[in-house]
């Protein structure tokens, strides 16, 4: 690993996901090895530019004032929260450098799958731009002269054809109506998200078909991991699920910690508690059931976490190979009915002669 790459640092920070994750993946490895954290960041941001003397600066003084580490990653790198969560609960079973390692290498993936949404969502895009570009230049340009044509030799075109053009002519309205309602759509989701409980949204995404189940993976990974590594430090259950309620990086998990203990103290087996959360699928009630059975509780949860993400990564893919053709067979339709508002009076006055 070049542990000497230049990393894009602007006024101090890094924006971009995989900077982030080059750093917090070489910061992991020197962890691994034996540094304390100063002398890894000190190691890591050389005195090449001013930029990384700010960051360093910045990092170890709060390190020196007694800030934690996950509090120092968010605010001086600005990571996702999630992330942080991640950093906050190896603060408490011990293996940081791992949990850094494998946080760098979720975000540099990250990056990368959104550079692969953005090429293959680029192209179609385009496509459709000019397709609407083209719908328009023929409503304000060649219908009014095919119209004129029509009504100067009496050709009436049939019912089919009328609402064909009918839909081009009121095309623009449509498109005009549509990004209206979009944008609306957007501003009011911002202006109501911060009024709106983060739980409540949670439920609500968990309740959409499609989407609930990359929600519930993406939960059900993070869960299982984190509680995993908590058991195997040593930590019991309901002292890993205090921990995780302590957080407030993840309202969902805190949340969801906090009705697990409840459900604890009132005398329910951990797995029927977890059964009854709307977070996550069944599978991992059988999991948790299967392992406080044989006694492999922390193992059997780390395997399915790992299940859960490669799963999480398959979906995705699998949903990207289909936005380009979608967007392919719209932009074909498009040009279809395009062809066919032009062609087809002029094959029908044709047969008429």
């Amino acid at each position: 690993m070049d542990l000497f790459q230049n990393l894009n640092i602007r006024n101090g920070y890094m924006k971009k996901n995989d900077e982030q994750g080059k750093f917090l993946k070489r910061l992991g490895s020197l962890l691994q090895k034996g540094y304390t954290f100063s002398e890894a960041i000190d190691f890591l941001l050389l005195p090449k530019e001013k930029n990384m003397m700010k960051l360093k600066k910045r990092m170890i003084g709060s390190l020196q004032k007694g800030d934690s580490v996950s509090s120092v990653m968010t605010k001086q790198l600005n990571i996702p929260k999630h992330v942080s969560a991640q950093i906050f609960f190896a603060e408490h079973h011990g293996q940081m450098g791992h949990t850094l390692s494998e946080a760098g290498s979720y975000l540099i993936k990250r990056r990368k799958t959104q550079q692969k949404i953005k090429q293959v969502i680029q192209y179609p895009l385009m496509l459709v731009i000019i397709s609407i570009l083209m719908m328009v230049l023929l409503r304000k340009v060649l219908f009014p002269r095919f119209q004129s044509l029509y009504t100067s030799i009496g050709y009436e075109p049939s019912t089919n054809l009328t609402y064909l053009l009918q839909f081009i002519e009121n095309f623009p309205v449509f498109i005009s109506v549509f990004t209206i309602m979009l944008v609306a759509f957007v501003f009011l989701f911002i202006m109501f998200k911060r009024k709106i409980s983060p739980i409540r949204i949670s439920i609500t995404m968990c309740r959409i078909p499609f989407i609930s189940t990359y929600i519930k993976l993406g939960h059900a990974h993070f869960f299982s991991r984190e509680l995993s590594f908590l058991l195997k430090s040593g930590v019991s259950i309901t002292d890993s699920l205090l921990i995780m309620e302590s957080q407030d990086f993840r309202p969902t998990l805190q949340y969801t910690s906090k009705r697990l203990i409840i459900g604890l103290k009132e005398g329910k087996p951990f797995h029927d508690c977890i059964s009854s959360l709307p977070f996550f699928k069944k599978e991992l009630s059988f999991v948790v059931h299967h392992g406080h059975s044989n006694g492999r509780l922390a193992e059997e949860l780390h395997l399915y976490s790992e299940m859960c993400l490669q799963e999480l990564e398959e979906k995705t893919s699998a949903s990207l190979k289909y936005i380009q053709p979608l967007i392919f067979t719209f932009v074909g339709l498009f040009i279809m009915a395009i062809y066919f508002s032009i062609m087809m009076p002029l094959f029908q006055m044709m047969q008429g002669i």
